[in-house]
C-alpha cells in the first residue's frame, strides 16, 4: 500500500504528464485526462490530500476501504487520507476530477468546519448516485472551477474556493447529508479534534493517552467528553479506525497478515489476530475468506 503525499506524485505514479499547480490543487475534465497516455489502474495507496471525482459513465471501478464499488452514471465520490483506493478505468472516461491539499482546504475553509460540514470525506459511505437532473448543475460549477484554474486570471484563487464550496454545498444537500451536529460547546470541539486525530494521524494512533496529550486534556477527561456524546470509548473508536485499516489492508494490499500486523504495529501476529477476532468474530484469513465468498 502506497501513500502518496502531494497531487504530482500521483500523476508521476499514474504515468501522465499532468501536473498541479503548485502541488496545491488542479482541476481537470476526465475526458481531457484521457486525452494524454495514464496508466489505466493504481495499486492500492492512501493519498494525503483531498480528491472529488464525478464519473459520468461506468468507465471507472473501485476498491475503497475494502468495499468494492461500479461506477454507473452519475457518481460522486470523496476521498480523503481516511481512504485507501484502488482505482480501474475499464473504458472512456467522462466527468470532472477536483484535487487540493490539506494546506488549500485550511486556507479554505476553517479547519473544523470542514470537517463538520462535509463529512463525507471521512466516513465509508463516500460514493454518491446522484440524479439526472442535478448533473448539469454540478457540470455548470465545475466548469467554472476549471476555466478559472486554467485562465490565472486575477482572484482566480479566491473564486476557485468559492465555487468548490458551493459546489460541495451542493453535494450535501442533494446527498442528503444535513444532519450534521450545530453543537458549539467545547466538548462538542473537543470531539471534532478527537475524531480529525484519530482519523489523520500516520502512523495509527493507539493510545488514548497520547491523544488525551496532543489535545492539552486529560485521559479523564477526553473519555467523559466521547462517552458522553457518542456512548462509546475513545478506545472503541480508536480500534475501529485501526479495524478499518487491517481490512482494507487485508483486501486491497499483498502484504501477509504478519506483515500487516507490524503496519498497525502489533508486537506479534497472535496479537493481530486476537485483536482482529476480537473485534469481528473471526480471524484475518477466516475474515477473508468470507468476504471472497461474496463477490
Amino acid at each position: 500500500m502506497r501513500v502518496i503525499s502531494e497531487i504530482d506524485q500521483l500523476f508521476i505514479l499514474a504515468q501522465s504528464p499532468f501536473r498541479s499547480l503548485k502541488n496545491e490543487f488542479i482541476a481537470y475534465r476526465l475526458e481531457d485526462y484521457d486525452e494524454y497516455p495514464h496508466l489505466p489502474s493504481l495499486p492500492p495507496s492512501r493519498t494525503l490530500f483531498y480528491q472529488i471525482r464525478m464519473n459520468l459513465n461506468g468507465a471507472m471501478n473501485f476498491i475503497s476501504n475494502g468495499s468494492r464499488l461500479v461506477t454507473s452514471h452519475c457518481m460522486l465520490s470523496f476521498i480523503s487520507p481516511l481512504h485507501i483506493t484502488t482505482f480501474e478505468q475499464v473504458g472512456r472516461t467522462r466527468g470532472l476530477c477536483f484535487l487540493f491539499s490539506e494546506s488549500f482546504m485550511n486556507d479554505a475553509f476553517q479547519n473544523e468546519h470542514f470537517r463538520t460540514e462535509f463529512s463525507f470525506f471521512w466516513t465509508n459511505q463516500n460514493h454518491f448516485f446522484i440524479e439526472e437532473e442535478n448533473i448539469p448543475l454540478f457540470l455548470q460549477i465545475g466548469e467554472r472551477i476549471i476555466n478559472e484554474y486554467k485562465n490565472q486570471q486575477v482572484l482566480a484563487e479566491k473564486i476557485i474556493k468559492d465555487y468548490l464550496h458551493i459546489f460541495l454545498l451542493e453535494a450535501k444537500r442533494i446527498t442528503k447529508n444535513t444532519n450534521i451536529i450545530e453543537d458549539r460547546s467545547s466538548d462538542f470541539r473537543l470531539l471534532q479534534q478527537f475524531y480529525k486525530l484519530v482519523n489523520s494521524s500516520l502512523p495509527l494512533l493507539r493510545s488514548v493517552d497520547k491523544a488525551a496529550g496532543i489535545l492539552c486534556v486529560t485521559p479523564a477527561r477526553l473519555w467523559l467528553v466521547v462517552k458522553k456524546l457518542t456512548h462509546q470509548s475513545p478506545l472503541e473508536i480508536i480500534n475501529q479506525r485501526i479495524l478499518t485499516e487491517a481490512k482494507s489492508l487485508l483486501i486491497q494490499s499483498e502484504l501477509t497478515i504478519s506483515e500487516i500486523g507490524y503496519y498497525l504495529q502489533f508486537k506479534e501476529k497472535s496479537h493481530f489476530t486476537r485483536f482482529f477476532k476480537n473485534l469481528t468474530g473471526f480471524p484475518p484469513i477466516d475474515w477473508v475468506r468470507q468476504s471472497e465468498m461474496k463477490k
